[in-house]
């Protein structure tokens, strides 16, 4: 016990770091144990689409949601979730699955879901990032999940898919 003051005494910064550490570790423990949301692992995940059915919620940026996202997930940005958004409150009775792609924004979405009445909200742990190195599908197709989204566009042809086209009519 002797050495553990000598120490203490002789290295106050380090000391005093541990004890920073140690605070914000039960810290965030505590408020941990107290949220209303759940954070899930991918395999949680996997269960939760696969028993529940749930709604999912990608609340990245629209950059990041047409690089990939959950096979059917709704896009929808922080600042669409709001206590106004009858898209969005129409689902309040089902689970909801909540990510982004660091898992960076989705735990203060979920927050604020609670806030709005939704019971069953969680976050999936490590978001996108994670979930495509576990490998599991993602959907690239930009309209999936929107209704709206992707009707009266009219796709480019190819320029083999042109070329055919004008040599069978060639011929």
């Amino acid at each position: 016990m002797e050495q553990v003051l000598e120490f203490t005494g002789n290295h106050p910064l380090l000391t005093g770091a541990l004890a920073v550490a140690i605070l914000a570790f039960i810290a965030y423990e505590i408020s941990r144990l107290f949220r209303k949301w759940k954070e899930l692992g991918t395999l949680e995940a996997v269960q939760l689409l696969n028993r529940e059915d749930p709604v999912v919620i990608d609340v990245s940026n629209s950059t990041d949601y047409a690089k990939g996202h959950i096979r059917g997930a709704l896009h929808m940005p922080p600042s669409r979730i709001e206590s106004g958004n009858q898209q969005l409150l129409k689902y309040r009775e089902r689970p909801v699955l909540v990510y982004c792609r660091n898992n960076q924004v989705a735990p203060q979405m979920a927050g604020r879901l609670v806030k709005l009445g939704f019971t069953n909200v969680n976050v999936l742990g490590g978001g996108l990032s994670q979930w495509v190195s576990d490998q599991q599908p993602v959907s690239r197709h930009k309209g999936a999940g929107k209704a709206e989204e992707g009707k009266g566009k009219r796709r480019k042809k190819s320029k083999d898919r042109k070329a055919a086209e004008t040599k069978e009519s060639e011929q």
